[in-house]
């Protein structure tokens, strides 16, 4: 017998879980974290800011408008928390247009909750006693896990 079970994730997690999320996503697209964010003098920097849609940031110890950075040819990207206690990601960069900066916000928070959802499914199913069978990552970044159920 055997079920299919695709996951719309809400991102409601402490903001160490958030860094991680991000961190995840940001190896497995060829980002790293940056040194700084700003652009050299008299370059004209165009940015875009989405939010991840379904997310909320909750710790006690968390101040609002915490971000990390990461860059990758030229691009930098914030992940952070806005005022209502949102995830939100700001894309900039010299060069590139505001769609295509758009783009890589929305790619960016598109693997951040994939990579969220898919440790919180991981950390469940180990708890509930399952064990992982097979993992598959298909070519448009989608993740088959299949389980057993451990008696």
């Amino acid at each position: 017998m055997s079920t299919v079970c695709i996951l719309t994730p809400i991102v409601i997690g402490s903001w160490p879980s958030i860094v991680s999320a991000v961190m995840g996503a940001a190896g497995a697209m060829g980002f790293s974290v940056a040194a700084s964010a700003e652009a050299p003098a008299g370059t004209a920097v165009d940015s875009v800011e989405t939010e991840v849609a379904n997310s909320q940031v909750l710790s006690e110890a968390m101040s609002r408008g915490e971000k990390i950075r990461i860059q990758k040819d030229g691009v930098v990207v914030e992940v952070g928390v806005d005022a209502r206690g949102r995830c939100s990601v700001c894309a900039s960069g010299a060069g590139l247009t505001k769609s295509q900066l758009e783009k890589i916000g929305e790619d960016i928070a598109g693997r951040v909750v994939q990579q969220f959802a898919y440790h919180k499914l991981m950390t469940e199913l180990k708890s509930r006693g399952f064990s992982i069978e097979q993992e598959r990552v298909s070519n448009d970044h989608s993740i088959e896990v299949r389980v057993r159920m451990d008696r």
